[in-house]
């Protein structure tokens, strides 16, 4: 008996031996995004852990374009030996519905790995703007006659598709101004050009402790290790909204079973790493270590509150 339970721990040893072998020398984590962004700091503060973790050196591709799309591409295209892996956000889980043309399948090319982390979203407002909570804001989008302003990173964004919900519950006038990027929306923003904004806490919460921006609302049901004090849609009577980013680990279509567990094991050590979490609150984000069951449950979520928003304002995004 002992003899075979001795076998059995040395065949065990052998597969894990064998799935931890990955076959390159470098592992390449494609970040759909440009670099120096929150998203693109993020990922290489995790590639660093990654390369102690699996042995191999680490290193991010920036592919942006086409809302993140060329990256993901490039990655469901990839040979399967988890050697080339994506870290993009729930939002694609959306663009089955918000791409007329979309060249492949979030959910059947793409093979989950496990969390990254979340960076939350923000309803901000410059201190002059006569409202300083979500209910308010509707108020005041009611007593205008042309209704009030809001700015977002971009259309079709989780940002958009979450204050666009607002609008719809609490029967406001909110009219978008859409920015390509953050830079001029957070000028505006501060100037009060615009009413209000919903934009990422990475990118925000300097402004708002600097007190050139007030946060009405952070867009979510549970409260954030970020700025704990900023109370939640879900407290103002929204419940059920998630306008943050949910930044998560994929392979291509194919990757063995047994090379997944691999990566998903050591990835989850290391967003679990307290050393981690300090790290990724600097720069915005909260850790999510997650197996690929509560990814998979996590896009499905996304995809299923997102696609009325999508449908509704006729949101096609090519």
């Amino acid at each position: 008996m002992r003899f075979l339970t001795a076998m059995l721990a040395v065949c065990i040893g052998a597969v894990s031996a064998q799935a931890a072998e990955l076959n390159c020398s470098q592992v390449k984590l494609v970040v759909p995004y440009s670099a120096a962004g929150a998203t693109d700091v993020a990922s290489r503060i995790l590639a660093e852990r990654l390369e102690a973790a699996l042995k191999k050196t680490v290193f991010v591709e920036n592919r942006p374009g086409a809302t993140g799309n060329i990256g993901t591409g490039v990655v469901v295209g990839a040979e399967p030996n988890g050697c080339t892996l994506l870290v993009n956000a729930t939002v694609i889980a959306t663009f089955p519905t918000s791409f007329s043309k979309l060249k492949y399948d979030p959910f059947k090319d793409l093979m989950p790995v496990g969390g990254v982390g979340i960076t939350p979203s923000l309803i901000l407002a410059a201190p002059s703007i006569p409202a300083n909570n979500v209910k308010e804001l509707v108020e005041l989008s009611k007593k205008r006659e042309k209704g009030i302003t809001y700015a977002v990173a971009g259309y079709g964004l989780q940002q958009h598709l979450a204050t666009e919900e607002i609008a719809q519950r609490g029967g406001a006038k909110f009219v978008i101004v859409p920015y390509k990027g953050g830079g001029a929306a957070m000028t505006d923003l501060i100037a009060a050009r615009v009413d209000f904004g919903t934009f990422l806490a990475g990118t925000t919460k300097g402004l708002v402790q600097e007190g050139k921006l007030k946060a009405l609302a952070i867009v979510q049901d549970k409260r954030s290790d970020l700025m704990p004090n900023v109370p939640t849609t879900a407290e103002q009577g929204f419940p059920g909204l998630n306008g943050g980013v949910h930044f998560l680990l994929f392979a291509p279509k194919g990757t063995p079973k047994a090379t997944i567990d691999y990566l998903s094991a050591e990835l989850k050590k290391v967003v679990a790493d307290p050393t981690l979490k300090q790290r990724f609150l600097n720069v915005g984000f909260e850790p999510t270590p997650m197996s690929p069951e509560e990814v998979t449950a996590a896009m499905r979520q996304t995809a299923d509150a997102m696609a009325p928003t999508i449908k509704r304002l006729n949101i096609k995004l090519d």
